[in-house]
């Protein structure tokens, strides 16, 4: 396989892995399945290792395949980036920009900015990844990530979004109607209590308060189990007991009533939400992006949420 062929075939193997399928690659390709499968074997074989795991119903890379795209990743970025500058014209800011983040991040802070950032930078083109587990940006090739907490790896940049965030523990009428209304952390033993499991951890997320005794945290004794916010929210509204969720997560329930708010008086608010990336230099969609995201969430959102 002569070098113009590698090239091309990287270039594909690249494609293959960010879309997951033979098929949808080689449509984006315009060749078709077989001739697509045929490069990649070819390249497989030129370079003597097997670069993909191929399954009836998904395709990944192999160790070799990860270990070979997470070298080659930034030149491709880089030459896709100069493609695109190309194209938009000089002097416009143009280029992908990946990102991962929680579902509560994605509609709090993203898309409320995204109308007005894609009239300034309409050359942007923006992926958006929703997960509560905690993503390696670099591993998983994004240009960035939002999450609560400051807390990042080593060799990341933060940069603050938001004041910190009230947590808050709630229920429905109808579940207080039937069990009465807790008064102190010590007795949520006695109660219905929905919990949240982190998808990285793998452990119940701790309901933390603060008391006269100090610190307090309550994880165990949990009748239902959710790893999804959006569920242990909607199960609270429908009676099946209390959960301990942001405050902002809940606003429009306890506005309108549907649910109530306890123990306000003995929870402590925790560091809000950062966008954080890799300590190095940003592409320019990115960094158009970053600025875009913290000047709105802190106009916005400045303040304690």
């Amino acid at each position: 396989m002569n070098k113009r062929n590698q090239l091309d075939a990287l270039a594909a193997l690249r494609l293959i892995v960010d879309k997951g399928s033979f098929t949808r690659a080689a449509a984006e390709l315009g060749i078709t399945q077989s001739a697509l499968s045929h490069s990649i074997r070819k390249l497989e074989k030129s370079l003597g290792q097997r670069l993909l795991a191929r399954t009836t119903r998904a395709v990944s890379p192999t160790a070799a395949g990860a270990a070979l795209l997470g070298r080659l990743g930034p030149a491709f970025d880089e030459i896709d980036l100069a493609l695109h500058e190309l194209e938009a014209g000089e002097g416009q800011i143009s280029g992908p920009v990946r990102l991962t983040m929680g579902r509560d991040a994605a509609e709090l802070l993203v898309m409320p900015m995204l109308a007005e950032f894609r009239l300034a930078h309409p050359a942007v083109q923006i992926e958006i990844s929703v997960s509560d587990a905690l993503i390696d940006v670099v591993e998983g090739r994004f240009d960035a990530g939002i999450r609560l907490g400051s807390k990042l790896e080593q060799d990341m940049i933060s940069r603050k979004l938001t004041g910190d965030v009230q947590p808050v523990v709630v229920g429905a009428p109808s579940y207080f109607e039937q069990y009465g209304r807790p008064q102190t952390p010590d007795v949520l033993g006695s109660h219905l209590c929905i919990g949240y499991r982190m998808h990285s951890a793998g452990r119940i997320f701790p309901w933390v308060f603060q008391g006269a005794t100090g610190r307090v945290e309550q994880r165990d004794a949990m009748q239902l189990v959710f790893n999804d916010g959006a569920l242990v929210r909607q199960a609270a509204v429908e009676g099946l007991g209390l959960a301990y969720l942001w405050r902002h997560m809940v606003r429009d329930e306890l506005g309108s009533k549907r649910l109530e708010a306890v123990l306000d008086d003995q929870l402590s608010p925790l560091p809000g939400f950062y966008l954080y990336y890799p300590a190095r230099d940003l592409s320019p969609a990115m960094a158009a992006f970053a600025d875009a995201l913290t000047q709105h969430s802190r106009k916005m959102f400045g303040e304690t949420l």
